[in-house]
């Protein structure tokens, strides 16, 4: 934990993607120092002793600065893993759209990859500034907010660090903030553009922010007063307009919340010029203080910055509810905290985080599945009575995990992403969120073709996509290969589901790999021509369509056919007994396969445990477990099927790598909707 804690720490000035990236504080140095050359036309030695006066970077407001950035990461350290839960509101969004919205469509995809990178950064930075403007708005207004944003306000000079004078509670919301914002962003992109989201990045950091940031944003909280053209002040909030936010004069209060645009402040009647030609003063007034001149010298404490605010929420609930005061005095102690106290609870809160180590060293390791938990909890409780080792799953679907993964980053609990589709795991692997998994032992077990040519994902359990047809209709003798469904002969007679579909877009990857794109097309065009409805339901739909003779044919995942063929249910079973199962593509390339897999994400924390679970989903117990109950094929040779497996019969698999599935993915999809596959 302690280890981390540095980590962090020293992350927040060499990340490109902070605000205290040293590569910012050395141009807001240059740009300060041109700016007095310039402006206020001093020598250059001058200027360097402006910019770094001691006066200013060792006055008591900045000391104490120091010293809240020191515990304020510690405390952010603790409390951050109580907010993952937020981070869920993604995958939320992600969901509400698949339910609002019938089929997922498909937008700009004339578009290059990085024409819509560059959209969503621009979108995500105008939405991104003004959800930061509005919350920071509701913090001057608010109150019971204002009672916890005065800690960034009460700083009487300001240095670069002064951005991170910020009070715990405070800096919570703003979390929150930026969870909201990105969920919402990356939820609508990712579900109208598919996987090309992404932010135009340099350095990993967006290039707008970069640009920002580079140009002197760092002179927010300093004392150079960089002005901008008052035209374009009115647009751009400039450095000295956003330290007439932290002026004590009346005039100036609550006006310039914004932080790279002005216009929103324009648009609420808080808008205000630069002070040209006039001194500031920083910090709290003597109203927002309630204290006298001559106690202000005291309120640079870490007890004023961290209790006081609590004290003042404290007489706000008051006035608002009598139960919530009688609540607030128990739990803050009202006027007995000394600064005795306020030192202890810091301590504590330190003590927590840097020797908390071993209540969270438990043996665990923490599972997002795109499987449901009924297909997959059962082993996972085997693989914890064997190993000893606890698993913490959470569910979902596949491209909501993704992308709550892809939010999450280094603060992701997750250990293991289990996904159907080798198309979904490719996905993944570009996304960037997992890494490389070494094991002499998976690589033993998993075929080649099964797993990643990187080692980023394995293969754990197989289903195949064959021909499904009506018995009572079509004789056998008349299948032969998936390009033969072009044929005339099948007009108005094959049910497929939506090209939303990812079992689809892999089968159509596949083809592509076999055959090229522009034969690939050629079927599509002629497969959708003979579909007998719009595309509608999933794989079990399609066989009971095919059952009740809304079609002759459909192409189906094996496990579905096996799930109606041993279910509780006679109604399923009747359903296999009218509708047979035809392996295509036996005298070439073979029957398609797909597989559900895993991969170590990038930031596990439980790596050792992560690989041991993944191994163990090898084994043959695992193996076995999911022939039998999940009615998939072992990846692994030794292992052998189940008696309903059996039954199909032997047949040939396509051998191409799966790895080219994800890769193909997009131009597959693209080429499915220039077929008119909906």
């Amino acid at each position: 934990m302690l280890l981390e804690y540095w980590q962090q720490l020293i992350d927040g000035f060499f990340n490109p993607q902070k605000r205290l990236f040293v590569g910012y504080l050395f141009t807001a140095l240059v740009v300060a120092v041109v700016w007095l050359l310039i402006v206020k036309q001093v020598n250059l030695r001058q200027a360097c002793a402006a910019v770094l006066a001691k006066k200013t970077w060792w006055s008591a407001s900045s000391k104490l600065d120091y010293q809240m950035l020191l515990i304020n990461r510690a405390i952010m350290l603790l409390i951050s893993p109580l907010l993952l839960a937020q981070v869920t509101i993604a995958g939320m969004l992600f969901l509400a759209l698949y339910e609002w919205l019938p089929q997922r469509p498909s937008v700009l995809l004339s578009w290059s990859d990085g024409s819509v990178s560059v959209l969503f950064t621009m979108v995500y930075f105008i939405v991104d500034d003004f959800a930061r403007f509005y919350v920071h708005r509701l913090m001057h207004r608010w109150p019971l907010l204002w009672a916890f944003h005065k800690t960034h306000h009460s700083a009487e000079t300001l240095t670069p660090l002064t951005v991170l004078r910020t009070h715990p509670i405070e800096s919570i919301v703003f979390s929150l903030r930026t969870v909201v914002v990105q969920s919402l962003m990356i939820a609508v992109f990712v579900f109208f553009v598919g996987e090309r989201v992404d932010l135009f990045t340099v350095l990993g950091a967006s290039v707008v922010v970069v640009l920002f940031n580079a140009i002197g944003s760092n002179l927010r909280h300093s004392h150079i007063a960089l002005f901008y053209p008052r035209w374009l002040e009115k647009i751009l909030l400039s450095p000295a307009q956003h330290q007439v936010h932290h002026s004590v004069d009346e005039a100036h209060h609550d006006k310039n919340f914004g932080v790279a645009f002005s216009v929103w402040d324009r648009m609420f009647g808080c808008f205000i010029h630069s002070e040209r030609h006039k001194s500031l003063v920083f910090g709290l007034s003597q109203s927002d203080l309630n204290i006298t001149m001559n106690e202000q010298a005291k309120t640079q404490t870490l007890n004023n910055v961290y209790l006081q605010p609590f004290r003042e929420s404290t007489k706000v609930l008051y006035k608002n509810s009598r139960q919530l005061l009688l609540i607030s005095r128990e739990i803050c102690m009202k006027k007995m905290l000394s600064r005795t106290v306020g030192v202890a609870i810091v301590g504590a809160l330190l003590s927590a985080v840097f020797f908390s180590g071993s209540a969270m060293a438990a043996e665990q390791v923490f599972v997002y599945s795109a499987r449901k938990e009924a297909l997959i909890k059962p082993i996972l409780t085997r693989f914890t009575e064997e190993t000893g080792i606890d698993v913490k799953l959470i569910t979902g679907k596949a491209d909501a995990l993704l992308t709550r993964l892809r939010l999450e980053g280094k603060a992701s609990p997750a250990d293991v992403f289990i996904t159907v589709d080798a198309g979904r795991l490719q996905r993944a692997k570009a996304s960037g969120v997992l890494q490389a998994l070494n094991s002499e032992k998976l690589n033993g077990l998993v075929p080649a073709h099964l797993r990643d040519s990187d080692n980023m994902w394995f293969g754990l359990s197989q289903r195949a996509r064959p021909i499904f047809y009506a018995k009572n209709k079509v004789n056998p003798a008349e299948l032969s290969t998936y390009e033969a469904l072009a044929d005339k002969k099948w007009r108005g007679r094959i049910c497929f589901r939506s090209s939303n579909s990812v079992y689809n877009q892999s089968q159509v990857a596949s083809m592509m790999a076999a055959t090229g794109v522009a034969a690939t097309e050629k079927w599509v065009k002629s497969v959708v021509a003979n579909f007998a409805r719009s595309p509608a339901g999933g794989d079990t739909d399609q066989l009971r369509a095919v059952a009740v003779g809304v079609c002759d044919i459909t192409i189906a995942n094996t496990y579905y056919y096996g799930r109606l063929t041993n279910s509780a249910k006679s109604s399923d079973r009747e359903v296999t007994k009218k509708v047979g199962l035809f392996w295509p593509n036996q005298k070439d390339r073979g029957t398609h396969v797909n597989v559900s897999g895993a991969g170590i994400t990038k930031y596990a924390r439980n790596k050792a445990n992560a690989i041991t679970l993944i191994e163990f989903l090898a084994s043959q117990e695992a193996q076995k477990w999911y022939a039998a109950v999940n009615n998939e094929f072992p990846v692994v040779a030794s292992v052998t099927s189940s008696d309903t497996l059996a039954s199909w019969g032997d047949f040939k698999q396509d051998s191409v790598n799966l790895s080219q599935l994800g890769e193909l993915n997009r131009e597959a999809v693209q080429l499915m909707d220039r077929g008119g596959w909906k």
